[in-house]
């Protein structure tokens, strides 16, 4: 609720939550200086259909009961946007997600992320971090830069070496490390193609899985045409004898195409920008985005002065 306030929404963006463990109540939560109810339900249902204008359900569950809860929640037409925080959901049950999504037109993020921002406007699940963090990489407002990435806690990483050499970050999802990600590079790099205010597109992947070459298939096509900024982790797995299980499910190469030397190099053969290593990706993030505000693409605004959050509830006590 602080981001919301500090992107100077007028209203929370959260309507309501759903504890089944309890029966109906609220719960206080600080909204500025003022204080606001949060209405609590034990049902999804009842929920959804005292809240009929909420379109994105974030399922904080875990892996023991996320799949159960998920499919209940996609069977309401007013959900369009499902995003999964728990690590460890069967894959089996992942992929029967997927094709309920995809079947009743549901975005997924997840599972295995910590979600999405919208800078200015929005964020789901835990990205961003906490307040410090997103005042430090002015996550209040929309930059130029859109990027996607695999690791969650990479996507926070990116905010700030994005914030550090450009304008900011326009939108940024995290979808996840398993091996069957709720939704693909692709899926939201279209999407930011199509939307004028990504000027820069941005994608942070690793080693396993081959989303990165449909990727390179649309810039070939010509179905993107916006800068790409690449870079895929895991470039020291050839020191190793035999393939290596990274942190993620999905972190493994099965084959020579899914190593991330490979992929780095299709992804530069197809005209993206690939740095030679990702501690030079903010030096490459800062060419592409001085070039594009040279030659107009991008028009910087001055910077607006930073909205404060009260940080002292000691007047709430009396």
């Amino acid at each position: 609720l602080d981001f919301d306030f500090m992107c100077k929404r007028r209203k929370p963006s959260v309507e309501a939550m759903v504890f089944p463990f309890s029966g109906n109540h609220y719960v206080k939560f600080y909204w500025g200086t003022e204080e606001i109810l949060m209405p609590v339900y034990t049902t999804t249902k009842e929920a959804v259909e005292k809240h009929p204008d909420a379109s994105v359900f974030v399922n904080f569950a875990s892996f023991r009961s996320v799949y159960e809860t998920s499919i209940e929640a996609m069977a309401y037409p007013s959900i369009k946007t499902l995003g999964i925080i728990a690590e460890g959901v069967p894959e089996q049950q992942t992929r029967e997600l997927i094709k309920t999504a995809e079947s009743k037109g549901v975005g997924m993020i997840g599972p295995a992320t910590v979600g999405g921002i919208k800078p200015g406007c929005l964020r789901i699940g835990n990205t961003g971090g906490m307040l410090d963090n997103i005042v430090m990489s002015r996550l209040y407002r929309p930059g130029s830069i859109a990027y996607v990435s695999k690791s969650g806690g990479m996507s926070n990483e990116l905010n700030n070496i994005v914030c550090r050499n450009s304008d900011g970050v326009y939108e940024g999802v995290a979808i996840g490390g398993d091996r069957y990600p709720g939704s693909r590079f692709l899926d939201h790099f279209l999407r930011y193609q199509d939307d004028a205010g990504a000027k820069v597109l941005l994608l942070l992947g690793e080693v396993g899985g081959t989303d990165e070459y449909d990727l390179v298939e649309a810039v070939k096509s010509g179905r993107i045409t916006k800068p790409i900024i690449a870079w895929c982790v895991g470039t020291c797995a050839s020191c190793f004898a035999t393939e290596v299980q990274f942190g993620h499910a999905g972190a493994q190469a099965r084959g020579d195409i899914e190593t991330a030397a490979a992929k780095n190099k299709a992804m530069k053969d197809a005209g993206f920008h690939v740095p030679d290593s990702f501690d030079k990706l903010p030096e490459m993030i800062a060419k592409v985005y001085t070039e594009l505000v040279q030659e107009g693409t991008i028009v910087e605004t001055p910077e607006a002065e930073t909205p404060q959050v009260p940080m002292d509830y000691t007047w709430a006590k009396k």
